[in-house]
Parts: C-alpha cells; structure tokens; sequence
C-alpha cells in the first residue's frame, strides 16, 4: 500500500519566531539583528510564510527590561494628557459654541441657591434662577459656570446678553447668519446676562417679551442677571413707554425664577 508523505500546511496568517520555524521545518530569510536601545538585548522577531513559503520578517517583539517599561510608561502618560488635552480643546469650543465668555472658561458654582440649581435641576419644570446685584457682585461668573454645568451635561446652552441677544435676532429677521428667535426660545437653557441694559424701544420690549413668554409657557429654564431687583426692573424696561409688555416680562420671571441676590462689592477691583 503506497503512503504520502505529510504535507506541513502553512498558514501565511501566523506569526512565527526563528525557533518556532525551525521546529517546523520552514524556511527563514535571514535577521538584520535588532536590539533594545535601552538594555542591548537581542529581540525577538517574528514573521509570516511569504508567498515563496519562507518566513519573512515583520517586526521585533519589545524587550522585557526595566528601561522599556519605564518608556512604555512615559508614553501612556504622555498620550493621555494628549486626551486630556484634546477634551479640554472640545469643551472649550462648546463652551465658545454656547456664547461663554473665555475668561468664564474654568468659573465654578459658589453660590448655595446656584448650586442647588445645578444639582437638583429638573428638566421639564421651567424653573430659572434671576441674579441681582451690583456692579461686579460676581453676576456673570455665577450664571457662565451655570452654563458650563449645563453644557459639560450635553444640554443646548446659550449665553448671551439681552442685548446681545436682541442684536442677534434683529439680524436674523434681516437676513443674516445669526441666531434667531426660535433658538433662544428653544435652548434647553438659555442665560440672559445684564437684564435691563438693553434698549427699552417697542421691538426690543416685545421682542423679549416673546422669549420670555414662549420659554415660561413651555417650562424652558431660563437664568437672569441683573443690577435692577424685580420691583424695579418694571419702570427700567417700560422707559421707553412700554409697560404692559415690561409688567409682563417681570410677572414671568417672577413666576418662574428664584432670586439670588449677591450683595458683596466689586469682585473686579478687589482682583
């Protein structure tokens, strides 16, 4: 009875050292030596069957030493402060995206009813927050680390100032690139810095009354600054003869907001 001899069937997708190879029988290009730059230990190379049914080699194994350890070390250190890093880069384009001011960048939450806004927040209950003070109290600090808890939690954020936001939407209405009405009245939260310093005209009044109302009716937060208390913002935005639409604004955020009043001096000067 005639036998054939066992044929080695080679698979050109495994990878073989010099010794494993040779175990087998199969045929090796020679090594260009290769050694770790921080012991000077030969390293282990390893290959594949090329298409001529010898193995070819693709790479070095790392060495085991002390010295590449310590240099895989560094290297994972260094690529995730690159991550870090690159996170840090993505947020802070969210945070520009949102209308956050670069210096409000790294700003915290500090004050108690600011704080509980943030952690106890519910969505869908149109709760706001109206901080009043003076002149550097720290208004716009408080209300943008506000915004970036909102936006670090993948809320839609916008910051603006009222007139600020009042230019925008007039531009849109004239056919610019801004953003318009229907954003600032769907922004999961949208914070209206410095209330009471923008134009008190009929537009202006009605304009922001149509925020205000579209974001109290369908329980939108929304979160005021402000150098006027709410007894007196009335007369502030009704100087231009527009009281109704004033007295109607006032009424929601009253309705909607806490008062967070901030009584300390100028932060700025004391900085």
């Amino acid at each position: 009875m005639d036998t054939k001899p066992t044929t080695h069937t080679r698979n050109p997708f495994r990878l073989y050292t010099a010794e494993e190879a040779r175990a087998e029988g199969i045929e090796c290009v020679p090594q260009d030596e290769e050694r770790c730059p921080f012991c000077g230990k030969a390293l282990t190379q390893v290959g594949n069957v090329a298409p001529d049914g010898k193995v070819h080699w693709l790479y070095a194994r790392e060495c085991d030493c002390e010295g590449q350890k310590a240099e895989n070390e560094r290297l994972a250190a260094e690529e995730q402060r690159e991550r870090e890093e690159a996170m840090r880069r993505s947020f802070q384009a969210k945070l520009a995206n949102a209308g956050i001011a670069r210096m409000y960048y790294d700003a915290t939450v500090s004050q108690r009813p600011c704080i509980d806004f943030v952690r106890n927040y519910d969505d869908g209950n149109g709760k706001g927050l109206y901080i009043v003070g003076g002149v550097g109290a720290g208004k716009t600090y408080e209300a943008s680390a506000i915004a970036s808890s909102f936006v670090w939690s993948g809320y839609t954020v916008i910051a603006c100032t009222s007139l600020s936001m009042l230019d925008q939407i007039y531009a849109n209405q004239h056919g610019q690139q801004t953003r318009g009405i229907e954003d600032f009245c769907g922004a999961d939260l949208l914070v209206v810095d410095d209330l009471g310093k923008e134009n008190a005209n009929q537009w202006a009044v009605t304009t922001l009354f149509q925020v205000v109302d579209s974001r109290y009716a369908n329980l939108k937060p929304t979160v005021f600054t402000s150098q006027y208390p709410l007894q007196s913002l009335v007369s502030r935005m009704s100087r231009g003869g527009e009281r109704e639409s004033a007295e109607a604004i006032v009424s929601r955020i009253a309705g909607s907001c806490d008062v967070v009043p901030l009584r300390h001096g100028d932060r700025r000067r004391r900085s």
